[in-house]
């Protein structure tokens, strides 16, 4: 049977992976702004695995939720209907789920733009060499633009 302490402590859970996910951006804006490929590869290798045990814990989330009977409501939802002696806890929770989510999202904001600007550099060298990789074909046949841009 699950109980709203359960559902606390995905919540918990949620918040750890999340913090995770920051220390493994802050590595990763480290490795790009030094350019070190390897540290780089070595943070997506370790981001796969915490991707793989966010999956795991989100689905524990849905089947917690449904379980208490909430389905797809949001956290905000969800607080609003407990009684007040569980929504000042799971408030206080939710309220640390969303520092560490805002944490989070900071911190790939800058290592999104410190790979653009590298990118940018990158494209900017081909082009002195006389490549452009805008239409410049690999052996694949395709092209050598940045497909995440």
């Amino acid at each position: 049977m699950t109980t709203i302490l359960d559902f606390q402590n995905i919540i918990l859970n949620l918040t750890t992976l999340l913090e995770s996910f920051t220390a493994l951006e802050k590595e990763k804006l480290a490795a790009v702004t030094s350019k070190n490929l390897e540290a780089l590869n070595a943070c997506i290798k370790k981001e796969q695995v915490e991707i793989l045990k966010l999956r795991g814990v989100d689905k524990k989330r849905e089947e917690a939720q449904a379980a208490l009977g909430y389905g797809t409501l949001t956290f905000q939802e969800i607080i609003a209907k407990l009684p007040a002696a569980q929504k000042e806890e799971v408030s206080r929770l939710y309220a640390v789920l969303q520092r560490a989510t805002a944490e989070f999202k900071a911190v790939n904001e800058s290592v999104k733009t410190a790979l653009d600007v590298n990118l940018h550099v990158i494209n900017a060298s081909l082009k002195n060499l006389g490549i452009d990789p805008e239409t410049e074909q690999t052996t694949s046949g395709n092209n050598l633009k940045n497909k995440f841009a």
